[in-house]
């Protein structure tokens, strides 16, 4: 399991350069005594006999971090998301005589989710989603969005600090007034310059998640007389209970991030969230996965596989 995981992490996947991970699952698979494909958009496919899918997805975010091991977890980026859970497919296929499952490896969950797009809309069936869950079963996918707000003011010498309107704090006042109403985090504030001048543009990118029912409409609301994109915006999801999984894994959490469960169940699928893994360290340089959970991760696809 561990050189699996290792070989699967110093191969580079970032969203776009997928292919030579695709070329290495291929021949594993190969290895396995299975025959993949390669659909329209560059996800592998592996069909067994049943309605059932276990999916992952293969790119990472940029690089922060290479592979190392101390001894209980496995650290680099992608290690977790979602290598690990790749590595315990890969390890539950290599003990399997009849293959029942099917499995799915995606491109592009990290950027714009083409990968499950695509497949969700030439496939139909049931899926476990493999993403970070702590090996718990998420009922729900939060909503999320992501907003681009442009602040502007008047600039002034830098001497006159009480004097025109500096475009930072018209910013700040309005983040702090968001404070307390509505989840999200500030992913990146751009304005000012080197200049002794107080600042007459700033930009600011804000990322939002729902812990339940909110239209677009609603959302546009809380923006009305500013200037702003809003550049994502995906509703929360009720995940399904799938059986086959809920005999072996009884507790429950919830999924904070985006998916491509979206893309899956608003194509018609049933889906539910599930894998080895915490999402907090997940897109840092921190990220990491224990070995022993992807052995349990692997043990209970096999267990599905042979229910099925």
């Amino acid at each position: 399991m561990l050189q699996l995981l290792k070989e699967l992490v110093e191969i580079k996947s970032v969203s776009g350069f997928e292919d030579e991970l695709r070329d290495y699952l291929r021949e594993k698979i190969s290895d396995f005594g299975f025959t993949s494909k390669i659909d329209g958009v560059g996800n592998v496919i592996v069909e067994g006999s049943s309605d059932l899918w276990f999916v992952t997805h293969m790119d990472t975010v940029p690089i922060k971090a290479g592979f190392r091991y101390d001894s209980e977890f496995a650290y680099g980026t992608g290690v977790c998301d979602a290598k690990g859970s790749i590595a315990a497919i890969l390890s539950a296929m290599s003990k399997i005589d009849d293959l029942n499952l099917n499995f799915a490896f995606f491109v592009d969950e990290e950027e714009s989710g083409n990968g499950s797009k695509h497949f969700s809309q030439n496939y139909a069936g049931r899926a476990v989603v493999m993403e970070p869950t702590d090996l718990k079963i998420a009922t729900i996918q939060f909503g999320s969005a992501e907003v681009i707000l442009k602040f502007k003011g008047e600039s002034v010498h830098g001497a006159y600090w009480n004097k025109g309107v500096n475009a930072i704090e018209e910013a700040i006042k309005f983040v702090n007034k968001l404070k307390g109403n509505l989840n999200f985090s500030i992913q990146m504030i751009r304005g000012g310059s080197e200049e002794y001048r107080i600042p007459d543009e700033c930009e600011v990118r804000l990322s939002f998640i729902f812990d339940k029912e909110i239209s677009k409409d609603e959302f546009c609301k809380i923006f009305e007389g500013l200037e702003y994109d809003i550049t994502e915006f995906y509703e929360p999801i009720e995940c399904d209970r799938i059986k086959e999984i809920e005999r072996f894994v009884k507790e429950k959490t919830v999924m904070p991030s985006w998916t491509d469960a979206y893309n899956l169940k608003t194509n018609g699928w049933k889906v539910t969230i599930w894998g080895p893994g915490s999402l907090i360290d997940c897109h840092t340089e921190r990220e990491k996965i224990k070995i022993s959970d992807l052995y349990k991760t692997s043990e209970i696809i096999l267990k599905v596989n042979e229910m099925l």
